[in-house]
């Protein structure tokens, strides 16, 4: 019997999946930006931060992201939605601000706080995916074991800790989650087209 049957009923996801779809696409382009950029001027000045390269903009990003979780959670019909939400909200809000807020700080600063984070990112989305069951979960998964890897590579100092690697690694995360919003919205149209089926 799967123990997560019970919190994952199919009336629980009466959303829109179309703006699922859209807000998971913006999210998707905002990392494939900040990766592609990052990776072209590795060694930019944000915020008179001169050796954080884009953190301090993937701290934003991470900020927003984690504000819009806490406004869908203070939003949310059911209790469990909100507690989740809520969960990933101030995480998100809690790191971003960190990360913002602490530009005067040398990089390597950052590297146990941004890898534990990834990691923690990273089991919660392969607990999720498993959870609800979704369609390909092993497919689905790759996003999250990506945060894992990438989680350690920053703990072990491999192959940086300086602010280029960190902010890289954050913006495929943010990158990764658009993704990952994306194949939680179609598996939503599914769920919805399946019920419809079965009236």
């Amino acid at each position: 019997m799967n123990p997560f049957k019970k919190f994952f009923r199919d009336e629980r996801f009466d959303m829109d999946w179309r703006r699922l779809v859209a807000q998971g696409i913006v999210i998707m382009l905002i990392g494939v930006g900040l990766v592609l950029i990052g990776t072209v001027r590795s060694n930019v000045v944000v915020l008179s931060a001169k050796e954080l390269s884009w953190l301090p903009i993937s701290g934003m990003v991470i900020l927003a992201l984690g504000v819009v979780e806490c406004l869908d959670a203070f939003l949310a019909k059911e209790t469990r939605d909100f507690l989740q939400n809520l969960q990933v909200g101030v995480l998100d809000t809690v790191i971003g601000a960190l990360i913002v807020f602490s530009v005067a700080e040398e990089p390597a600063r950052f590297s146990l706080m941004i890898a534990s984070y990834l990691i923690a990112r990273g089991i919660v989305r392969i607990t999720l995916i498993y959870a609800m069951q979704l369609p390909n979960a092993a497919f689905s998964s790759i996003g999250g074991f990506a945060a894992i890897i990438m989680g350690f590579m920053i703990w072990m100092g491999w192959p940086s800790t300086g602010g280029w690697f960190l902010s890289l690694c954050l913006n495929i995360e943010i990158a990764i989650r658009g993704w990952a919003i994306i194949i939680f919205a179609l598996w939503v149209r599914k769920q919805k087209d399946d019920n419809l089926f079965q009236l």
